[in-house]
C-alpha cells in the first residue's frame, strides 16, 4: 500500500486555496500578491517536509533550511502591505535572509539558531501589529479589518510557537540523538504550515464570520473638529454613497478628507462611541433596510448594493444594528405598512 505522509496532505490543501486565491482575488495589487506567494512557500515548503521526513530524501534538506528564513519574513511583508505601502525604508527584512543564507553557507552547522530567532523575531513583530488594532491596517478594506487581524495574531503566535518548537528540537537532538525529531516534524511543524499557510489567505480574502469587533479603548473628550470630520464623512456617504465601495479602506476615507488615518479613526471613537468598521456599517445597514423595503432583491442582491462583501458580515452586521435578522426584519418592516 502506497504511504501517504502527513505533510503531503498540507500541501495538496495549500495548493487548492493558493488556486482559489489567484482565482478570486486581483493580482495586480501588491498586497495579494504577497498573500498568494507566502501561500505558496508554504505550499513548497510542506512538499519538503514531506520528501524529508516522509521518504527519507536527504538531499532536500538544504532547501528546507534555505526556504525556512523566508517563511516570516514574507508573512511579515504581507501583513505588514496592509499597514502601509511598501518601499525601500521597510523592506529591511529581507535583509534578514540573507544574512541566514550566509550562515548557511559558511557556517552550515550554525544555521539553527538564526533561524529560530527569524521566528520569534517577527512572531513578536506580528503580534506587536495587531495589539494596536484596526487602525494599524489603513490599507486594508473595511470589512476586512477584523478578518485580518485575527489572522495577524495566529501567525504570530504560530511563529512563537515553531520557534519554541525547534528549541525542544535541539534539546532533544543533544540528549536523545534526535530520536524524536522525524515524528515532531511531521506533526508539529505540518501543522504550523497549514495554519500560517491559511491564516495568510483567510486574513485577506474574508472578513472574520466569528465574534463582534470589540469597541475602541476610551479617548480624550471630543473637540469641534472631531465633529466637523464627522459631519464630512456623513456628507460623503449620504451625496456620494461612498459607503456602498467594498474596497473602502481607512486610508482612501482619509485621502478623500485630507487628514491622517489616525485623525480620522479617533474623531469616528470620540464622537459616535464606535470604531470605524462599525460607522461604516451602520451606513451599510441602513442602505439595506432602505433597499428591503423598497425592492424585491435578494438578501445577498441587497447586501452587495449596500457595500457588504460578504453574506455573513452582512448578517452579523445587520443584527448589530436591529437586533434581527434581514429575512425577519423585511417581513416585519412590509407587514408594519
Amino acid at each position: 500500500m502506497l504511504f501517504v505522509p502527513l505533510p503531503l496532505f498540507a500541501t495538496f490543501a495549500l495548493c487548492l486555496v493558493l488556486i482559489r486565491l489567484c482565482v478570486t482575488r486581483d493580482m495586480t495589487r501588491t498586497a495579494h500578491r504577497l498573500f498568494a506567494l507566502v501561500v505558496a512557500l508554504y505550499a513548497v515548503q510542506s512538499l519538503l517536509l514531506c520528501l524529508r521526513w516522509g521518504y527519507q530524501i536527504e538531499a532536500v534538506a538544504p532547501l528546507i533550511a534555505m526556504l525556512a528564513p523566508c517563511l516570516p519574513v514574507f508573512a511579515y511583508l504581507a501583513y505588514l502591505s496592509l499597514a502601509d505601502t511598501l518601499s525601500r525604508r521597510n523592506l529591511w527584512p529581507l535583509a534578514v535572509i540573507a544574512v541566514n543564507w550566509l550562515v548557511l553557507v559558511f557556517q552550515p552547522k550554525m544555521v539553527d539558531p538564526p533561524i529560530l530567532l527569524t521566528y520569534l523575531g517577527f512572531g513578536v513583530l506580528l503580534l506587536r501589529l495587531a495589539w494596536r488594532g484596526s487602525d494599524a491596517l489603513p490599507l486594508s478594506r473595511i470589512s476586512d479589518a477584523t478578518g485580518a487581524l485575527r489572522a495577524i495574531r495566529l501567525t504570530g503566535a504560530a511563529l512563537v510557537a515553531s520557534s519554541v518548537t525547534d528549541v525542544y528540537l535541539i534539546y532533544d537532538f543533544v540528549q536523545n540523538g534526535g530520536r524524536h525529531i522525524g515524528l515532531i516534524v511531521t506533526f508539529v511543524q505540518t501543522a504550523f504550515v497549514l495554519v500560517i499557510g491559511l491564516s495568510a489567505a483567510l486574513g485577506q480574502t474574508a472578513a472574520a464570520d466569528t465574534g463582534q469587533e470589540q469597541a475602541p479603548p476610551p479617548t480624550p473628550p471630543a473637540s469641534d473638529e472631531d465633529g466637523e470630520i464627522i459631519a464630512r464623512l456623513t456628507a460623503l456617504f449620504e451625496q456620494e454613497g461612498l459607503h456602498r465601495n467594498e474596497e473602502l479602506s481607512l486610508r482612501k476615507l482619509s485621502r478623500r478628507l485630507g487628514l491622517p488615518d489616525r485623525r480620522v479613526s479617533n474623531a469616528v471613537n470620540r464622537i459616535c462611541g464606535m470604531n470605524l468598521s462599525q460607522f461604516v456599517n451602520d451606513f451599510r445597514v441602513n442602505e439595506a433596510r432602505r433597499l428591503l423595503v423598497e425592492t424585491d432583491k435578494s438578501v445577498l442582491e441587497v447586501s452587495l448594493d449596500a457595500g457588504f462583501a460578504t453574506k455573513s458580515n452582512f448578517n452579523r452586521e445587520f443584527a448589530r444594528v436591529t437586533g434581527q435578522t434581514p429575512s425577519g426584519w423585511r417581513k416585519q418592516a412590509k407587514a408594519a405598512s
